[in-house]
């Protein structure tokens, strides 16, 4: 670790509060030096009355707004085209993303996007680079998982629902505001889906090729904070310290994998999302709990610590015995969370594995793989793919 060299170079602005989104019209102002603002959400966000908000928030300081909430889950490339026409026609100065990962994923490509002539596919897979940011970020997640208030980094779909990506280091947001009001009407299933997603990002990012001591503080603290307040935010929703802690470890995870970057399990969980529509939150946590244990025979310390920061007792176990446990502890957490880890009630089986092997292995996925603390080989990939689209749990 003292002899590799590396910088670490955090680059949003994070304030934290309840009720610090009132602020949110003296921030725009500050930012953008514009009173002209594109707010980019869900319909989910605003039928819980959210964005209704955070609109009033920016009116009352003066702030003009256009609402877009053409986006849906895995979001398409058309919706992050459409945002681009709304703010390039309202000459809007700074977008704001309020949700969870596909609304601040397309505000923050659209904002880029809408700098240029060019549609968002253009950028895919960086074929070209994007011209340099003219139009301020500022992003309020209203779920902790992603991470995307503090990442340079956006996933989207084409035409065919093929799973691509988009990056640039001037995509970063200039602002992420925390509220933890807004993930108490979080349903369930996304409240546990969307932070064990962040739990498998400071998982991947403290135990990949690029981690450092920086990244290790950052994902252990994020374990550690998940590991005591999961149960808490599950069990009662409207624990605003729980809820707050988990916010904590979602944009901490996000500054992890901002500098560190995700491993076999996103690989993996992005081709499930391509082959079947699966959460992302579901899909990365299936992938990593099939393939937990053969990193740790990999890296055994890491993952030590790992099962430190979840809370396992140690009571005499040597390192790899912890580290195994920390596997079981995160098996668990899925467990409790009521995630079902079986894909056939999503009409995928055995049958699918040949095309499922094939997208683990796509040029879009192939950074991930390449990044995680173990290279799988072909036939482990397909070892790992049969396990999970098979209900019956075979060891690799």
């Amino acid at each position: 670790m003292m002899n590799i060299s590396f910088d670490f170079n955090p680059k949003t602005k994070i304030a934290y509060g309840l009720d610090r989104m009132l602020e949110i019209g003296k921030d725009v102002k500050e930012i953008s030096e514009s009173t002209k603002v594109v707010v980019v959400t869900d319909p989910g966000v605003i039928k819980v009355g959210i964005a209704d908000q955070v609109l009033n928030a920016l009116e009352t300081g003066g702030i003009e707004t256009r609402l877009f909430s053409n986006v849906q889950s895995d979001p398409q490339a058309s919706s992050i085209d459409e945002a681009a026409e709304m703010i390039r026609s309202f000459d809007a100065k700074c977008v704001i993303g309020i949700g969870g990962g596909s609304a601040m994923d397309v505000a923050k490509m659209a904002a880029l996007v809408a700098g240029d002539k060019h549609p968002a596919m253009h950028y895919a897979l960086m074929k070209n680079p994007f011209a340099k940011k003219k139009i301020k970020t500022i992003m309020l997640p209203t779920t902790s998982g992603t991470g995307a208030e503090v990442t340079s980094t956006v996933v989207f779909s084409d035409e065919n629902k093929r799973k691509v990506w988009g990056w640039a280091a001037d995509m970063v947001p200039d602002l992420a505001i925390l509220e933890p009001r807004f993930t108490v009407a979080l349903p369930t299933f996304l409240t546990a889906a969307t932070t064990l997603d962040a739990l498998v990002h400071a998982i991947e990012a403290c135990t990949g090729k690029r981690t450092n001591l920086f990244i290790q503080a950052l994902s252990l603290q994020a374990i550690r904070l998940i590991g005591q307040n999961f149960e808490k935010a599950i069990q009662t929703p409207e624990d605003l310290e729980a809820r707050g802690k988990l916010a904590f470890a979602a944009t901490l995870a996000g500054m992890a994998i901002e500098q560190g970057g995700t491993g076999i399990a996103h690989c993996i969980g992005h081709a499930l999302g391509t082959l079947g529509r699966i959460h992302h939150g579901r899909a990365v946590s299936i992938a990593l709990k099939a393939t937990y244990d053969w990193n740790v025979e990999e890296s055994v310390s890491i993952h030590a610590e790992i099962a430190r920061a979840l809370g396992v007792r140690e009571d005499g176990l040597s390192d790899l015995e912890l580290a195994r446990a920390g596997g079981v502890e995160f098996s668990r957490l899925i467990h409790l969370s009521g995630l079902n880890v079986n894909l056939q009630d999503d009409e995928l089986s055995i049958a699918d594995v040949d095309r499922f092997i094939e997208i683990i292995l796509s040029p879009e996925n192939t950074p991930m793989r390449l990044n995680n603390c173990r290279l799988a080989t072909v036939d482990e990939i397909g070892l790992f793919a049969s396990n999970i689209l098979n209900p019956v749990e075979l060891k690799v």
